[in-house]
C-alpha cells in the first residue's frame, strides 16, 4: 500500500461519504479538516501495530447533520488520542479513504499512518499544559508513599483555568501508590485520563519529549537540569509551572499562566 499509486483529492468529509458510496473496493487518498465529535481512548496494539480512533465530521456543519466518518491513528499517530479532546480540529493530509463492513453494513473512514505519507496536525479548542504527575504525586505523601489526590487536585485547578492537561507517570508509580487509591488509578489509566510512560523509558524523557514537539508548559518542581544540553529551552523560566500543595489548596507559581 505505501508505494500504491492513487488520487489525492481535497474534500470535506461530507464529500468523502459521497465519493466513497457504498462501494467496498474504492479507496483514495484525501486531504480534508475535521471536528473531533469523540474519541475512543483504549490504544488497541498487536506486535508490530498500534491503533487510535475517533469520530469526527466536517467543521461547522448544521445540527440537523449526522454525517460522521471513524478516523483510525496507526503507528505513531495512535498516541495522539491522549492529547486530543473533543471538539479540537484535525488537518488530514493524505488520509486513506475507504468503506469497512459490519454486520452487512458499509462505514466510511480515513485511515492515518505515515506508511501512507500520512501527516496530521490539530488545532486545539483549549490550550494544552504537561502535568509531571509523578513529581505532583510526591509533593505531599500520603501514609509515606505518593498521593495521586495531588494530581487530581492539579487537573482540577488547571482546568478551572481553561487548560487541557496532560498527565505522564512513571510506569512503576500504580506500584508504589496506596492500595486503597490502585482502582481509581487504573481507571485513570484506562479511561486515558493519565498516562503511563512504557516501563523500558523513563518518565522524564517521554514528558520533556512530548513538550518538545507540542511546544507546552510542564507543572514540575523538576529542574530538569541534566536535559538542559539536550533541551536548551529548560532554562525558560516561562516553560515550567512550579506548584506547591498545602492542604486541598493548589499554589501554581507562574505569573504566566491565565
Amino acid at each position: 500500500m505505501a508505494g500504491a499509486k492513487k488520487e489525492v483529492i481535497d474534500a470535506c468529509i461530507k464529500d468523502v461519504h459521497e465519493k466513497l458510496g457504498l462501494d467496498e473496493e474504492k479507496t483514495f487518498f484525501v486531504n480534508t479538516s475535521a471536528k473531533v465529535i469523540a474519541i475512543d481512548t483504549k490504544i488497541r496494539e498487536g506486535d508490530r501495530w498500534s491503533v487510535g480512533s475517533l469520530t469526527a465530521g466536517d467543521i461547522g456543519r448544521k445540527a440537523d447533520d449526522k454525517t460522521n466518518i471513524r478516523i483510525n491513528l496507526w503507528g505513531t499517530f495512535s498516541f495522539l488520542v491522549n492529547d486530543i479532546e473533543k471538539d479540537d480540529v484535525l488537518f488530514i493530509k493524505k488520509g486513506l479513504a475507504k468503506n469497512y463492513s459490519y454486520n452487512d453494513k458499509v462505514y466510511p473512514q480515513i485511515n492515518c499512518d505515515e506508511r501512507y505519507g500520512s501527516e496530521i496536525t490539530i488545532k486545539y479548542k483549549k490550550e494544552r499544559i504537561l502535568v509531571d504527575g509523578s513529581n505532583v504525586a510526591w509533593a505531599s505523601k500520603k501514609d509515606g508513599k505518593p498521593n495521586i489526590d495531588n494530581i487530581e487536585m492539579i487537573k482540577i485547578e488547571l482546568e478551572r483555568r481553561g487548560y487541557a492537561p496532560i498527565v505522564i507517570v512513571d510506569s512503576n508509580l500504580r506500584h508504589i501508590i496506596s492500595e486503597i487509591d490502585k482502582e481509581r488509578f487504573e481507571k485513570w489509566v484506562e479511561d486515558g485520563k493519565v498516562i503511563q510512560a512504557p516501563a523500558q523509558i523513563k518518565a522524564d524523557d517521554a514528558l520533556l519529549k512530548f513538550a518538545d514537539e507540542r511546544d507546552v508548559k510542564i507543572v514540575s518542581n523538576d529542574t530538569f537540569r541534566q536535559y538542559v544540553d539536550i533541551y536548551s529551552w529548560l532554562e525558560d523560566k516561562k516553560r515550567r509551572v512550579p506548584f506547591n500543595i498545602i492542604g486541598s489548596n493548589v499554589v501554581l507559581y507562574d505569573r504566566f499562566l491565565a
